[in-house]
């Protein structure tokens, strides 16, 4: 799935799995997450 896609399923709030799957999975990176949500990506912790 490229950009486009994901910003726009997001925006229809449609998107699965969730947004941060495709910063975790290398689709989108952390500029990306926060131009689309508006929020800092944060790496999860284990």
């Amino acid at each position: 799935m490229n950009y486009d896609l994901i910003k726009l399923f997001y925006g229809w709030k449609v998107l699965q799995p969730a947004i941060e799957w495709y910063v975790q999975h290398g689709f989108i990176d952390a500029d990306q997450y926060k131009e689309i949500t508006g929020k800092d990506y944060v790496v999860p912790t284990k």
